[in-house]
C-alpha cells in the first residue's frame, strides 16, 4: 500500500495537468468558436439546448443582412438611414448602442417625444 500510495501522489500533480490541458484548452476552443470565434463578431451566439444548434441573435445597434443559418450583422444605421427620416440623423444611443435618430437643424421629430424611436415624420416648422 505504500507503494501505491507514493506512485499515486508522484504521478498526481501530471494527471491534473493533463486533465486541465485537455479539458480546459478545448472546452475553451469551443465556446470560442461558436461565440464569436468564426462567427460575426457583432453577434450572440449560442446552443439550442433543444437542438445543439447553433443560434446567433445581432447585437443592439446591428441588424442582421444574411439568413438564419448565416448571421451577417450590420450596422443599422448603414441601411435605410437606421429606419430614420429623410431628415434626420441615424445615430446610438451611448449606453445602449439602439438606433437614435436626431432631427436635423430646422426640423422637429412629430413621430414620438423619445429619441429611441425610429419611427415617425420629420416636418419643417
Amino acid at each position: 500500500m505504500a507503494l501505491y500510495g507514493r506512485l499515486l501522489y508522484a504521478w498526481l500533480p501530471l494527471l491534473v495537468f493533463l486533465l486541465q490541458a485537455f479539458h480546459g484548452g478545448f472546452a475553451q476552443s469551443y465556446y470560442d468558436d461558436y461565440n464569436n470565434g468564426e462567427y460575426d463578431p457583432n453577434a450572440l451566439c449560442s446552443e439550442d439546448p433543444t437542438t445543439s444548434a447553433i443560434v446567433c441573435t445581432c447585437n443592439a445597434g446591428y441588424t442582421n443582412t444574411g439568413s438564419a443559418d448565416n448571421v451577417v450583422c450590420t450596422d443599422s444605421c448603414t441601411i435605410e438611414n437606421g429606419g430614420c427620416g429623410p431628415h434626420a440623423t441615424c445615430s446610438h444611443h451611448a449606453n445602449t448602442y439602439a438606433v437614435k435618430c436626431t432631427a436635423e437643424a430646422d426640423y422637429i421629430n412629430t413621430g414620438s417625444g423619445s429619441e429611441e424611436i425610429r419611427t415617425g415624420t420629420v416636418s419643417v416648422t
